[in-house]
């Protein structure tokens, strides 16, 4: 289910115009989903997926500890790929899969600042 979720959200961000830089890039420290990017604007996104509704929204499964996991792994990419560090932003995908169809929700700008 969360490989699929990714699929959709690669999909998504193709359709609106971006480009996919890297899939489940990883460092030691952990993994950030998609990094895509439009025009000079680098996003780094979060995919989280539910297939039922009982276990809460998908939304609901990005905790502070993981955002600040992911604000961290994007200093670590920037340090490999240097960007102007106005050029970026975190968005989060949120995938849910209890309907027929699933039901993707694209929220942008998930961290306000580095102390979010």
């Amino acid at each position: 289910m969360g490989r699929f979720a990714e699929d959709l959200s690669a999909w998504y961000f193709r359709l609106k115009g971006y480009e996919i830089l890297a899939r489940n890039w990883r460092t030691r420290f952990g993994e950030i989903d998609l990094i895509v990017k439009k025009g000079s604007r680098i996003v780094f996104v979060e995919v989280k997926a539910r297939r039922h509704k009982a276990k809460g929204l998908p939304e609901e499964a990005l905790t502070p500890q993981k955002v600040r996991r992911l604000y961290r792994l994007a200093e670590a990419y920037l340090t490999q790929n240097p960007y102007p560090a106005e050029n970026f932003r975190f968005d989060l995908i949120a995938v849910d899969f209890s309907e027929k169809l699933p039901q993707l929700k694209h929220y942008r700008g998930i961290i306000e600042d580095e102390g979010s």
